[in-house]
């Protein structure tokens, strides 16, 4: 089986869905960064982390299965995913300069971009196990 033969389209509602998903992750995340410090529940700063770990992994994923195209490897796919993550989780950290009670922070920016890389590497490796899958499944088909 050529590599031609592995590398299947996704399907264009998938990454429709997916890249309208990414676009309102990205508008909560803006959102949430208006809230004025003195707006905010206490907390511990843990679960700011956890917080800021969590939706960028998702927004990883999201921006990945976005992306993913035949025509680009996986892993050139999620490093775009990666980049485009971690600057708009600059962006936002930049952002907060502008809002009341509240500072850009070094590490919510890390965070954010290890989010995203989790995030993105689980999508590929999911991704790839389904080809290797998909092509193991047509090798048998092949032997019979």
């Amino acid at each position: 089986m050529t590599p031609s033969e592995l590398k299947e389209s996704p399907k264009p509602t998938l990454r429709i869905v997916t890249g309208i998903l990414s676009v309102l992750l990205a508008a909560a995340i803006f959102y949430f960064s208006t809230i004025p410090g003195s707006g905010l529940p206490p907390h511990p700063e843990f679960t700011n982390n956890i917080a800021h770990f969590c939706l960028y992994l998702l927004l990883g994923v999201l921006l990945t299965l976005t992306l993913n195209s035949p025509k680009r490897a996986l892993w050139l796919t999620g490093l775009l995913a990666v980049i485009i993550a971690s600057l708009y989780g600059a962006t936002d950290e930049l952002h907060q300069i502008f809002t009341v009670g509240r500072t850009p922070d070094v590490m919510d920016w890390l965070t954010d971009t290890a989010g995203a890389l989790v995030g993105a590497a689980a999508t590929i490796w999911f991704l790839s196990a389904k080809k290797v899958k998909r092509s193991r499944a047509r090798d048998q088909g092949l032997k019979r």
